[in-house]
């Protein structure tokens, strides 16, 4: 085997593996993350914890956001895993949380509470 056609050999392997590489870091990008889910509703604590009568512009920008992020039904139950969780660990009036969606005039297909089924 020549020393040209090793180094193209091994060159070949090495475009394939940062394109492996590169299709990995774009999957986890695009999937969603908790994290992500829950500091993008950080602005909505004050009304959910009962310090505001009303969503903040913030917060239901927020909203919005997720809403638009979750394009696919495993975004959409993964943001449900989260905001399903977060319901139950949280200081968060189980009411507002479950009115957020609509009180930021937002269709959410799932309700905001520590009891949804998140695979409907």
């Amino acid at each position: 085997m020549s020393r040209s056609s090793s180094f193209a050999q091994a060159s070949s392997l090495a475009v394939l593996l940062l394109l492996a590489l590169a299709l990995q870091q774009l999957e986890a990008d695009m999937s969603m993350s908790c994290s992500g889910t829950l500091s993008g509703l950080s602005p909505c604590l004050g009304f959910l914890q009962g310090e505001e009568d009303y969503p903040s512009a913030d917060c239901c920008n927020g909203m919005s956001s997720l809403v638009a992020a979750a394009a696919t039904t495993a975004d959409r139950e993964e943001a449900c895993e989260c905001l399903k969780s977060a319901a139950a660990e949280g200081s968060a009036e189980s009411t507002a949380a479950r009115d957020l969606p609509a009180d930021c005039g937002i269709s959410l297909p799932f309700t905001i509470s520590a009891d949804v089924d998140c695979s409907q």
